[in-house]
């Protein structure tokens, strides 16, 4: 009986728990139908002791996933320039959001409508692959 009590308390308790690595406010920035491109965001949340290498990306509907940094120059000329791979420290977050940070998704077979919550799956060096739901809207949430 007492390890029955055990069991029941260990899944309650595993239930409420929240992942060591995690994708949080993850969204895509609703596109034309017709656009061969569309950039995700998100927030990456590292509650390990241990930092994260993120290399990748991937999603079904698309045949190539990058990840992206948008910078300007003193003349205010905005570029995006691909990232090989972003650490994120341990116990740390790091935010993909717009004008900075983020995640192209080209070379797509469909495009995802606003509304739709299409996944999108997130590659490490030194950890297995997250995939998420990705909300597809025309704004910033």
């Amino acid at each position: 009986m007492t390890s029955a009590v055990s069991a029941v308390l260990l899944v309650a308790a595993s239930a409420g728990a929240v992942a060591d690595v995690r994708i949080e406010q993850a969204w895509l920035r609703a596109v034309p139908p017709v656009s061969p491109s569309m950039a995700g965001y998100f927030v990456l949340v590292n509650d390990t002791d241990q930092p994260l290498v993120l290399t990748g990306a991937s999603a079904e509907f698309a045949g190539m996933a990058m990840l992206h940094d948008t910078s300007t120059d003193g003349e205010g000329r905005r570029s995006m320039s691909h990232l090989k791979e972003v650490t994120i420290p341990a116990g740390k977050s790091l935010a993909f959001s717009p004008g900075g940070r983020h995640l192209m998704l080209m070379k797509m077979d469909s495009v995802p409508a606003a509304g739709e919550t299409p996944k999108v799956c997130l590659a490490f060096q030194n950890y297995a692959d997250l995939c998420g739901a990705f909300q597809v809207r025309h704004n910033e949430p």
